[in-house]
């Protein structure tokens, strides 16, 4: 079947997870203005891989698009077999995982950069350390069944290697003005049966935030009445055809005029249930509390 390689340009950066150019496993998190679509013969779009700010070509660690907002979406074009960004993609090793997403519980979604929010995470070591720390996020994972627009349940944040933290906090219940996720995708199911085994390991099997109460919604919904609302759109071959009859745009020349990717804050970091001090993390720190239980209770 006949793939067509096309490059998209976005009006805005996201951040997705990326495959290691050696291994092709799950290994940073790239921030992105351009994006590699595989087309077939059916019109079947599928997320191939971005391009860094300097234009280095990495695989993604998702495929299947389930939704953008349309401002999104400002040029594509058709690249030719022998152009070099589709011998790039086609030179990296394929990803270590299969990318099939078909019933994951999860989404993975993607804030603009200049969106980014500070949260604080949670990673558990093979070792049974347990390290947390508070960052810069765009990419975040959510349930599959919930919407893509707040309040939405926080399942994972995109750390800097590429894999998912536990979040400190259960909900979002607003961007408030910001316009929120701009791009959505199936996250595979290999990936989050990992994602999960890690966690249950490390909390139990209650570690995953609960439902969003009705109450939430509520205060949600009259939240969201102050704002714009975003739509949502699927990525379709008509829309591609539309954007490829705009200008192009330079997408290094965009991030130059501001539009940066995510800069890390002074990062605090916390491991086995102590502060940098070395001292015990504070016993009514509910947001740390949760990670460190067990190395309080020992």
């Amino acid at each position: 079947m006949s793939i067509a390689c096309v490059l998209a340009t976005l009006s805005q950066g996201i951040v997705l997870p990326a495959l290691s150019r050696r291994t092709g496993a799950p290994c940073r998190a790239v921030a992105t203005r351009q994006i590699v679509l595989a087309k077939d013969q059916n019109s079947q779009i599928r997320l191939a891989g971005c391009l860094d700010r300097r234009g280095r070509v990495f695989r993604t660690a998702v495929r299947d698009i389930v939704a953008i907002q349309a401002p999104l979406l400002v040029h594509a074009m058709t690249l030719p077999d022998d152009a070099p960004i589709p011998l790039a993609l086609a030179a990296l090793p394929q990803a270590s995982f299969n990318y099939d997403a078909l019933g994951s519980p999860f989404t993975f979604c993607s804030l603009g950069t200049r969106y980014a929010t500070e949260h604080i995470g949670g990673w558990p070591s093979p070792n049974g350390d347990v390290t947390a720390k508070m960052f810069s996020v765009c990419g975040m994972l959510i349930p599959t069944a919930g919407p893509l627009s707040p309040p939405v349940r926080q399942i994972g944040h995109l750390w800097p290697h590429g894999d998912f933290a536990r979040p400190s906090g259960s909900h979002i219940i607003s961007f408030v003005s910001q316009p929120g996720f701009l791009f959505a995708a199936k996250y595979p199911l290999e990936l989050a049966a990992k994602l999960i085994l890690r966690n249950v390991g490390a909390w139990g099997e209650d570690w995953v935030p609960i439902e969003v109460a009705e109450q939430t919604k509520e205060f949600a919904a009259k939240v969201a009445e102050q704002y714009r609302p975003r739509t949502y759109i699927p990525l379709t071959a008509d829309l591609l055809d539309r954007a490829a009859k705009r200008p192009p745009v330079d997408a290094r020349s965009l991030w130059a005029s501001g539009h940066q990717p995510p800069r890390q804050s002074a990062r605090i970091v916390w491991r086995n249930g102590r502060m940098p001090s070395g001292a015990p993390i504070p016993l009514d720190d509910p947001a740390l509390a949760q990670f460190f239980k067990r190395f309080r209770d020992q």
